[in-house]
Protein backbone atom coordinates (compact mmCIF):
# COMPACT_ATOMS: atom_id res chain seq x y z
CA UNK A 1 0.00 0.00 0.00
CA UNK A 2 1.14 3.56 -0.73
CA UNK A 3 1.87 5.72 2.19
CA UNK A 4 0.55 9.01 2.04
CA UNK A 5 3.49 11.67 2.02
CA UNK A 6 3.36 13.03 6.02
CA UNK A 7 3.76 16.87 4.43
CA UNK A 8 0.22 16.39 2.80
CA UNK A 9 -1.93 16.16 5.64
CA UNK A 10 -5.43 14.88 3.30
CA UNK A 11 -4.03 13.43 0.31
CA UNK A 12 -7.88 12.59 -0.66
CA UNK A 13 -9.66 15.39 -1.89
CA UNK A 14 -13.63 16.14 -2.85
CA UNK A 15 -12.11 16.69 -6.66
CA UNK A 16 -10.90 12.48 -6.76
CA UNK A 17 -13.07 9.77 -8.28
CA UNK A 18 -13.89 6.62 -6.27
CA UNK A 19 -11.73 4.86 -8.63
CA UNK A 20 -8.66 6.68 -8.50
CA UNK A 21 -9.21 6.45 -4.41
CA UNK A 22 -9.49 2.48 -4.32
CA UNK A 23 -7.08 2.18 -7.01
CA UNK A 24 -4.58 3.93 -5.38
CA UNK A 25 -5.56 3.46 -1.60
CA UNK A 26 -7.33 -0.40 -1.44
CA UNK A 27 -8.00 0.38 2.09
CA UNK A 28 -10.45 3.04 1.42
CA UNK A 29 -12.64 0.22 -0.02
CA UNK A 30 -14.08 -0.60 3.44
CA UNK A 31 -14.76 2.73 3.91
CA UNK A 32 -17.19 3.05 0.88
CA UNK A 33 -18.31 -0.48 1.27
CA UNK A 34 -19.84 1.29 5.53
CA UNK A 35 -21.04 3.85 3.78
CA UNK A 36 -23.17 1.80 1.14
CA UNK A 37 -26.03 1.64 4.00
CA UNK A 38 -26.10 5.53 3.82
CA UNK A 39 -26.83 5.09 0.12
CA UNK A 40 -28.81 2.61 -0.50
CA UNK A 41 -26.45 0.60 -3.01
CA UNK A 42 -22.89 -0.12 -3.54
CA UNK A 43 -21.30 3.29 -4.05
CA UNK A 44 -17.87 1.37 -5.77
CA UNK A 45 -20.68 -0.06 -8.26
CA UNK A 46 -22.86 2.26 -9.20
CA UNK A 47 -20.34 5.92 -8.42
CA UNK A 48 -16.99 4.32 -10.01
CA UNK A 49 -16.30 7.12 -12.09
CA UNK A 50 -17.49 10.14 -10.03
CA UNK A 51 -16.02 12.20 -7.89
CA UNK A 52 -16.68 11.99 -4.15
CA UNK A 53 -18.06 15.78 -4.13
CA UNK A 54 -20.92 14.21 -6.76
CA UNK A 55 -21.30 11.13 -4.94
CA UNK A 56 -21.85 12.75 -1.41
CA UNK A 57 -24.18 15.57 -3.43
CA UNK A 58 -25.99 12.22 -4.83
CA UNK A 59 -26.20 10.40 -1.69
CA UNK A 60 -26.75 12.87 0.75
CA UNK A 61 -23.83 12.09 2.60
CA UNK A 62 -21.79 14.54 5.09
CA UNK A 63 -18.77 15.31 2.57
CA UNK A 64 -15.98 16.33 5.44
CA UNK A 65 -17.22 12.58 7.48
CA UNK A 66 -16.52 10.92 4.67
CA UNK A 67 -13.18 12.61 3.34
CA UNK A 68 -12.53 12.52 7.38
CA UNK A 69 -13.38 8.61 7.34
CA UNK A 70 -11.44 7.95 4.22
CA UNK A 71 -8.17 10.08 5.00
CA UNK A 72 -7.81 8.08 8.79
CA UNK A 73 -7.97 4.84 7.09
CA UNK A 74 -5.08 5.36 4.81
CA UNK A 75 -3.22 6.60 7.67
CA UNK A 76 -4.06 3.22 9.77
CA UNK A 77 -2.11 1.42 6.85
Amino acid sequence: MKTPPQDIPNPITPEMTVLDIVSRYRETEAVFKNYDTYAGECICCKALFDSLQDVADRYALNLPELLDALNEAIRQE
